[in-house]
């Protein structure tokens, strides 16, 4: 008996001595032995149903640069511009927002009732915006702001939750893929709706009219419709969706673990800076004197590089554990942020976006990961999910009018610059803080682990 104790010590010892991953390999392992297939048809078929989701949610929210533009000059030019923002600021608020309350309602298996009236909400709200009345901002706010963002929260946290019904050692690599749809929707969004609201102008300043507009938006709304009905036909959860009998979730508790408490204050403090490169870096490249043509891509080219940030980390996170692969990446993301200061030609702000893209789509992804990897069990994950994002939200509400207060009319861009990329470095830092609290709490259990065996064998 002495022997066998003293071999499992050992072995527990030199599991705790392991810095790397030890603590989300066994919440995976976990999570691992609860999932039957990891993967398996369904399971793709689902990353695609979620790609479609994240296309239609944040890649569309991506684009509200062009709407603004278009409603500044045009459709509601008798709204001041801070007006305005607050359509976009509002559908990513409730994008972020809504998580606290279907997270909880994800994981007692009302997945198909989420994605439903969420997908007849969003369809309503789109077609409803494309026959709103110029200069009549409450029926833009209404449909866009109100109606369409409550719609992407209401399914964004679910459509993320249920990979983890079927990806325990690939959930990274599966999530990666499926955020590809928001960066892609990135890309394909600004360039595709600027062409259709502005029809029979100059498709790169201007020229719609309410008319082009409205036809515009009918064509958009169409195509989203066809995404989220595809969505609903892919997308199947597994049974059961909720924890195991005698197994209840208790989201109080949660806020009572030192390692999830930094990760929402790591994820809050990333999201402050981390966005900067998403709101300013076209306004960014025109007052450095780049071309407007070129000035319109570049948002496109960092949507794009995010596309290769949201793969090529999830395949290394797969490796070697979620939160380890999200603290060097966001680190990276704030260093690059910081990196614009060095910006003064079109060459050097493709690569610094390029860069920004990149890293940008892996914090994105990751974070998402690493959050569902401090799960007990499958049940909980949409709850610590939602309850992360929506602590997380005010940062993403406030960041983009802190950075604009610091760039003020005269362009200081030092100033906004500096603000984001500390904060998303203080990002970093306080994941590597999850790292160290899961490493001492795990050896201290570890060590525990042995006196309690030699004692309850010599009660034996």
């Amino acid at each position: 008996m002495s022997r066998t104790s003293t071999t499992s010590s050992e072995a527990s010892l030199r599991k705790a001595e392991d810095p790397e991953h030890a603590s989300e390999k066994e919440s995976g392992h976990l999570l691992a032995s609860e999932v039957a297939v990891d993967g398996g048809l369904h399971g793709w078929l689902t990353v695609a149903g979620c790609w479609c989701i994240q296309f239609v949610t944040v890649g569309h929210l991506n684009s509200f640069g062009i709407y603004e533009d278009f409603y500044k000059e045009h459709y509601l030019d008798d709204s001041s511009s801070s007006a305005i923002a607050w359509i976009g600021g509002s559908q990513s608020a409730l994008l972020f927002g809504m998580g606290i309350i279907v997270g909880p309602l994800f994981d007692k298996g009302r997945f198909h009732l989420l994605l439903i009236v969420s997908s007849i909400l969003y369809i309503l709200c789109n077609f409803m915006l494309s026959i709103t009345t110029e200069h009549h901002f409450y029926q833009v706010f209404l449909s866009q702001g109100l109606g369409i963002g409550l719609a992407m929260g209401i399914m964004y946290v679910p459509s993320l939750g249920i990979l983890s019904h079927y990806f325990a050692t690939r959930r990274a690599l599966a999530t990666g893929i499926a955020l590809t749809g928001s960066s892609i929707g990135g890309i394909v969004y600004p360039i595709m709706v600027n062409n259709l609201i502005n029809r029979g102008g100059n498709h790169f300043g201007g020229g719609g009219t309410p008319a082009t507009f409205r036809s515009g938006i009918k064509l958009n709304a169409a195509l989203n419709s066809g995404l989220l009905v595809l969505a609903n036909l892919l997308m199947k959860p597994k049974k059961p969706t909720q924890p195991s009998k005698g197994t209840t979730i208790n989201a109080k508790e949660f806020l009572k673990e030192p390692d999830y408490i930094l990760m929402i204050f790591g994820t809050a403090m990333s999201v402050l800076g981390s966005f900067f490169p998403i709101i300013y870096v076209q306004l960014f490249s025109v007052t450095k004197g780049i071309s407007a043509d070129r000035s319109f891509y570049i948002l496109s080219i960092l949507h794009g590089a995010s596309i290769f940030g949201r793969i090529f980390p999830s395949l290394l996170a797969d490796h070697v554990g979620s939160l380890n692969t999200l603290i060097p990446v966001t680190f990276g993301l704030g260093a690059t942020i910081l990196g614009y200061l060095g910006v003064r030609d079109w060459a050097h702000d493709v690569i610094t976006s390029s860069f920004a893209g990149f890293f940008f789509g892996g914090f994105n992804t990751l974070v998402v990961a690493a959050t569902a990897n401090l799960a007990r069990h499958p049940g909980e994950v949409g709850a610590r999910i939602g309850i992360a994002f929506s602590l997380a939200t005010p940062c993403s509400l406030v960041g983009g009018p802190i950075n604009g207060a610091l760039l003020t009319g005269d362009f200081l861009w030092s100033r906004p610059i500096i603000f984001s990329g500390v904060c998303t470095i203080v990002g970093a830092g306080l994941f590597g803080c999850v790292r160290v609290v899961q490493i001492i709490g795990r050896r201290r259990s570890l060590w525990k682990s042995p006196a309690q065996s030699t004692t309850s064998g010599e009660y034996q």
